[in-house]
């Protein structure tokens, strides 16, 4: 679900999950995220501004019934899930709807190889975070290579995951964070 250029993107959503909304400033570029809202309830987003949402304690099924909320508001652009253990690849499935998200953070998630696959179709990530995702190998991380957007991936503590498979997604442009 893209947002065409000439459709305004909505700018609210209404979930019944506890989600913090984080905002920042689209100028300067690099601002600071501050807490603007939390829910549950109907959050209204402020215009001007990048907004990502961060959700703790989510299985699979919370995962979808958020992703659920969210679909219609394409202004949300980033999408924390860090340390959401019991989210696995059945609940990143559901993330194949948010072709427009440009931020994803999994971190600590029960992600396999198989979920990475999910991601495939999320061409507008620039930065995505699979830290100590310790399941994932470097042909779990292969599909990553399509993201052509990709500026920024976050590798650490992932330990099935070799510097030769790290050395098959380098190009220019993106960093991977991994330590060795």
């Amino acid at each position: 679900m893209d947002n065409p250029a000439n459709t305004p993107k909505v700018m609210e959503f209404t979930t019944r999950l506890p989600v913090v909304v984080l905002c920042r400033p689209v100028q300067p570029p690099g601002a600071d995220w501050y807490e603007f809202d939390h829910g549950p309830g109907r959050i209204q987003l402020p215009p001007g501004v990048e907004t990502t949402l961060r959700a703790r304690y989510l299985d699979d099924e919370m995962l979808a019934q958020l992703v659920g909320e969210i679909a219609a508001c394409p202004a949300i652009s980033g999408l924390n899930l860090a340390e959401n253990r019991n989210v696995t690849n059945e609940g990143i499935a559901h993330l194949e709807q948010l072709t427009w998200l440009t931020e994803l953070n999994l971190s600590s998630c029960a992600v396999t190889n198989a979920g990475l696959s999910h991601l495939k179709g999320l061409s507008r990530l620039s930065r995505l975070d699979l830290s100590y995702c310790n399941r994932i190998t470097d042909v779990g991380i292969k599909p990553l290579k399509v993201l052509r957007n990709l500026t920024y991936l976050n590798l650490q503590g992932c330990v099935k995951v070799t510097n030769g498979g790290v050395s098959k997604l380098r190009r220019a442009g993106l960093d991977i964070h991994k330590i060795k």
